[in-house]
């Protein structure tokens, strides 16, 4: 049958084929797919795309990969399949090619939040942070949305910041509609409270997603050790259990973790010894945990020279600064130090810790333990020491007589490591100076981000109220596009009013989102209305101005959208205001008759056309009609007030459309 498609029928079995896929027909999607794919018909990779999305949520995520692999090498240069491939494989733990078949699509849809959100996301697991979190901002500032600042929690998180991550976490988790979306920040909600030292509210959040049938695999091991530290054995066997069979590297770490808080050394090293043999990607910090959990092991072993070995090499590895995940190394290196006898050494090492994670209990009773038993070992060694120093004093008295006519070259050596103190304390200072300017740079950039962040919290919700507002009731009816661009025009119209940006700027976003609108609400409903109607074939006859062979000429360039044999672009916005205004004209007679059964009045599709040629004349191509582009923002305030709040005395443009 596929032998016999043309592009009409292969684009119309594509559209069912979206259908499908929205009402959650993945199977029938497949077969509709696969033989508009074999037909070879249509250009462009829109049914490659939607193949494999179709593929992957059905589960068939190897197949997947497969076709989008032979795919790209089709398409070489089409980044959209470079995203959709790169998505897949952060989903299989492939990030690090992942990243750089994004990097290659990243001019392309550098102002695509959805896009810079999925890039951060594999930045993040690669273990670029800096780079991850420009991208971030650049997300935020493009109209990245939910998605994005979860992905910015984990950022936080990976960072130290664990009550900033905790903080957006809650927030997703309470308030945003996309279930999905709640379940994953409540996850990450749940690893802020175990990494801030709240095993039992961090069990509590895994055990409410668990209940739901919400609790990711992935997570099991994290759930596992939440469980073990509030104290309940058998409830963190249960959760490791569930996901041995398909337990990763990382999955190992965190057993290993269970293992030695159950005072288990030797199953410590067994799992430690699995998670270093695995195959697979590494997480950031992968490898120095690893050093650090086979150190404690090997300590809890009695093995303290092999245990301080690796403990030494962890030392230098930058993750021994990050907050949080630093004091682990810092903690072994106390109780190796106390073992030794060397409780000053011990103190200092656990107040390190401490330092880096003031919520480390295990430090802090370790360090009061330490700090008791320096006092009692003075004491024991005063007597020896004291005895000690006096042989030394007379020794030096001795070494003063058989010197004495040495005095001027022990004054020149005196001067000398005088000189030298001098320079390591100029070094000390410059180093010191070097810390503060630092830090005073860090608590800047810190206090900028905060600003930012701020400010995009606030311009975010304002935008949210004012659209809430301006659709009401129909907000719900809005196509999620079509909602993504209403917002980004908004949220920029927000910044704008308190930064130099120029209303022409924001104007293209407004006129862009008012096209988008007429194209979905009007144009392609139209479009349906003709095919379910059967009156296609009629309008087009109807609206025949010339016809030479097979060259047709219509009455108007909007007509030519409905051919399906001329694969005409979608009307312009200056082709569909133009149509509106000649709506009563015989040629466009269909036309009149769709917008009057959607029960839009003549007097406002009047309004609406006088309305959509301002806009095409004033906002999207003033120079084209002779006018100045210097519009002004009382200009885009009135035009943005008729299109999303209010016009006319009743519900705004779009409101209009959406209800009709």
């Amino acid at each position: 049958m596929s032998a016999r498609l043309n592009k009409r029928k292969a684009g119309a079995l594509l559209d069912q084929a979206r259908l499908l896929i929205a009402n959650g027909t993945f199977g029938r999607a497949i077969e509709v797919l696969r033989e508009v794919l074999d037909a070879k018909v249509l250009p462009g990779t829109d049914a490659d795309r939607l193949y494999a999305e179709a593929l992957e949520l059905a589960g068939r995520r190897d197949e997947a990969r497969v076709f989008l692999e032979k795919a790209v090498h089709r398409h070489k240069h089409d980044t959209t399949l470079m995203v959709r491939l790169g998505v897949l494989l952060m989903h299989v733990n492939e990030s690090a090619r992942a990243v750089e078949l994004m990097a290659r699509a990243r001019n392309e849809l550098r102002r695509d939040p959805i896009f810079l959100t999925n890039y951060a996301a594999g930045l993040l697991k690669v273990g670029r942070l800096a780079e991850a979190e420009s991208t971030l901002a650049a997300a935020m500032l493009t109209g990245g949305g939910e998605d994005t600042r979860l992905v910015l929690a984990l950022a936080k998180a990976q960072r130290g910041d664990a009550q900033g991550a905790e903080a957006i976490a809650v927030q997703i988790g309470t308030q945003s509609k996309d279930a999905n979306l709640r379940s994953a920040a409540r996850a990450i909600e749940a690893d802020c409270r175990l990494m801030q030292g709240d095993p039992r509210g961090a069990l509590q959040r895994f055990r409410a997603l668990d209940a739901e049938g919400n609790l990711d695999p992935e997570h099991l091991p994290h759930a596992a050790l939440a469980a073990q530290l509030a104290g309940d054995e058998a409830q963190a066997s249960a959760f490791m259990q569930r996901r041995m069979s398909t337990a990763t590297a990382e999955d190992r770490l965190l057993f290993a973790q269970v293992a030695l808080s159950r005072g288990k050394p030797s199953d410590a090293m067994a799992d430690l010894e699995r998670a270093e043999q695995s195959v697979g990607e590494r997480l950031p910090g992968f490898d120095y945990e690893l050093l650090v959990a086979k150190a404690r092991a090997l300590r809890l072993m009695g093995k303290l020279a092999e245990s301080r070995e690796l403990v030494e090499r962890a030392k230098v590895m930058p993750e021994a600064e990050l907050r949080l995940l630093g004091a682990r190394v810092w903690l072994e290196a106390g109780h190796l130090a106390a073992e030794s006898g060397d409780f000053e050494l011990a103190s200092l090492s656990f107040g390190r810790a401490l330092d880096l994670d003031p919520n480390e209990s295990e430090a802090r009773l370790a360090r009061e333990s330490s700090a008791r038993k320096v006092p009692w070992k003075t004491e024991l060694k005063a007597s020896p020491d004291a005895r000690l120093e006096a042989a030394k004093s007379e020794a030096e008295a001795m070494k003063r007589r058989f010197l004495a006519r040495e005095g001027e070259l022990e004054l020149m050596r005196r001067e000398l490591q005088r000189l030298k103190s001098a320079s390591a304390d100029a070094e000390q200072r410059a180093k010191d100076l070097e810390r503060d300017a630092r830090r005073v740079k860090d608590e800047q950039a810190q206090r900028v981000r905060e600003e930012l962040e701020a400010q995009e919290r606030d311009t975010d919700s304002k935008a949210r109220d004012v659209v809430d507002e301006g659709l009401g009731a129909v907000r719900e009816k809005c196509p999620e596009t079509l909602l993504r661009m209403v917002m980004v025009a908004e949220r920029t119209y927000q910044k704008g009013l308190y930064s130099e940006l120029p209303a022409a700027a924001v104007a293209v976003l407004f006129s862009g989102a008012l096209e988008r609108s007429l194209f979905m609400l009007l144009v392609q409903r139209f479009d349906g209305w003709l095919e379910h109607s059967g009156r296609r074939a009629s309008f087009l006859k109807g609206a025949v101005r010339e016809k030479r062979g097979k060259r047709v000429e219509y009455f108007d360039r909007f007509v030519e959208a409905f051919d399906r044999s001329m694969e005409a672009k979608a009307p312009s916005l200056g082709e569909v205001g133009r149509a509106l205004t000649r709506r009563n004209e015989a040629p466009l007679a269909d036309f009149k008759t769709f917008l009057d059964s959607i029960g839009l009045a003549d007097a406002f599709v009047d309004s609406l056309a006088r309305f959509v040629q301002t806009a095409k004349e004033r906002l999207r191509d003033p120079v084209a009609h002779g006018l100045a582009i210097d519009l002004s923002w009382d200009e885009l305030k009135a035009f943005r007030e008729a299109f999303l709040l209010k016009f006319e005395g009743g519900p705004s443009v779009l409101a209009r459309l959406l209800g009709a």
